[in-house]
């Protein structure tokens, strides 16, 4: 049995990171990127200690059974999986996706959310197969950049990573990211709230986000059992 863990942090610079997982005791990866990314940007905390979390909280969803693998995602777990998502990325600058959330399967179940909320970057891991697994001359992760407001006359980049599951993958991404920011700011690709009105929301709290996982999780139990009953058949 599997649970959904989400977890929430507020940057030293005020950004929010997200990270969502179905993997048992990798939270701890996410924060050990975080703090060594952050190592010279938290000022708070001198020049040779880990960057402190200026808030977190993480929430689990009840146990389920991953779904087992098929040729194509279910559009009604598309459906949840979008709509989970959607009560999640408030104010989210960067969320962390396991790329196989809740699946057997290697499908592209976060393509949506990021074609949908530009103003966020996503890091989806879970990535060794997609990247390969041989230490000595593969990369941790695989870098792509799509414009972030398509429709503008300066779109900025959005970036989309695919990474191993690793904390020294996490920091490089966070480090990317943020890096990659500084440079749009200076281009005019900054952030721009009144094109994407969500990320200046309010982030979503324990209670909220602890009912969206979960009802993520009701759609999956249900849909498998209503395959198992017939297959039974």
């Amino acid at each position: 049995m599997r649970q959904l863990l989400f977890r929430l942090g507020e940057a030293s610079d005020g950004r929010h990171y997200a990270f969502i997982t179905d993997q048992p005791d990798i939270d701890d990866m996410f924060d050990s990127g975080y703090k060594t990314a952050y190592k010279h940007r938290d000022t708070s905390t001198g020049r040779e200690l880990l960057a402190r979390w200026q808030h977190t909280f993480s929430v689990k969803s009840k146990e389920f059974d991953i779904m087992p693998e098929e040729d194509a995602l279910p559009d009604l777990l598309q459906k949840a999986f979008d709509s989970m998502m959607n009560r999640l990325v408030n104010g989210i600058d960067v969320f962390f996706c396991d790329y196989n959330l809740a699946i057997e399967a290697d499908l592209p179940i976060c393509n949506n959310v990021m074609d949908r909320f530009r103003s966020t970057d996503f890091v989806l891991f879970s990535c060794e197969e997609l990247i390969g697994n041989d230490p000595t001359t593969q990369p941790y992760m695989v870098s792509y950049a799509a414009p972030r407001y398509p429709n503008s006359s300066n779109s900025g980049s959005q970036h989309r990573i695919y990474s191993k599951t690793d904390p020294f993958a996490f920091s490089l991404a966070i480090n990317a990211i943020v890096t990659q920011r500084e440079r749009d700011n200076l281009n005019g690709g900054h952030i721009r709230s009144e094109i994407d009105a969500y990320i200046s929301d309010n982030i979503v709290n324990e209670q909220e986000a602890e009912l969206a996982i979960n009802q993520f999780v009701d759609v999956l139990s249900k849909y498998l059992h209503s395959k198992a009953a017939i297959d039974a058949k």
